[in-house]
């Protein structure tokens, strides 16, 4: 089976289309918003909408490594969903979280400005060229977002397997042709591909739990992990012990080798 992610922007019907490829295929279907949604820490309206990068990363900035366990958290949670292949993630960037993966299809979806701007002046009520206004804002600042958490730009095509126009094909075709696609010998999972995704995703999972140490080192391969920390020299054994009774919950972490760099 495939993992699918689609990167989609304010008022794409993005979520329309992802939501139809996961009833096509049988598939469950997350957003970022859900994810955030379970957590107390970053659930917060800002974060959501990131309507304005500057209020947002104002948001994350109030923690101590803010943007670290955001992105901790975020990619703990969408791995921890993908890892079992049967997904649809739809959101900025959801792909960027995921390296080098065969059976990941990356899907970019856009829409004709005139139609987003006739649907936002419907949705809120306001005048055509208020619409254009906020529609191309939102764009810039969703842009902004991506370059401040995952340094790279969302629109840029060569990033993406596939860019749709759902202008032109519409909800049903789109998802009908995405769906297609994900059923392709080269979107299927390989035994090295799957291997790469569960130690991915264990690292993850390893790194958001380590809340209080945001900037480990952490690499794992089947199952065994190794996280490299510093702090200083006569912390070490404490050090030691908060990161093994962090870590000691993780069903699928089968051993973890702790080293603990002394910085003076």
């Amino acid at each position: 089976m495939s993992i699918i992610c689609i990167s989609r922007g304010s008022y794409y019907r993005g979520k329309d289309v992802a939501e139809r490829v996961a009833d096509i295929l049988g598939y469950h279907c997350v957003s970022r918003d859900s994810l955030l949604a379970a957590s107390d820490e970053f659930d917060i309206p800002e974060i959501k909408l990131t309507r304005n990068i500057q209020h947002a990363t104002q948001i994350l900035e109030r923690y101590s490594f803010g943007r670290e366990r955001y992105m901790n958290f975020i990619c703990a949670e969408i791995l921890k969903r993908l890892k079992q292949d049967n997904h649809v993630y739809h959101g900025l960037a959801g792909q960027f979280f995921v390296k080098d993966i065969s059976h990941l299809l990356r899907i970019r979806i856009i829409a004709d400005l005139d139609e987003r701007v006739t649907a936002e002046a419907e949705r809120e009520n306001i005048s055509p060229d208020k619409a254009r206004m906020q529609l191309k804002h939102d764009d810039e600042e969703r842009q902004k977002w991506a370059l401040f958490l995952y340094g790279v730009d969302i629109a840029d095509p060569a990033l993406y397997d596939m860019t749709v126009n759902v202008s032109a094909m519409g909800v049903e075709d789109s998802a009908e042709l995405i769906a297609q696609t994900a059923t392709l010998p080269c979107y299927q999972a390989t035994r090295k591909s799957q291997r790469s995704i569960l130690d991915q995703a264990l690292a993850a999972e390893i790194r958001a739990a380590l809340f209080d140490f945001p900037q480990a080192g952490v690499s794992t391969r089947e199952g065994r992990a190794y996280v490299n920390v510093k702090a200083p020299e006569e912390q070490t054994e404490t050090i030691r012990a908060r990161i093994e009774s962090a870590v000691g919950g993780i069903i699928d972490l089968a051993m973890v080798e702790i080293r603990v760099d002394p910085f003076y």
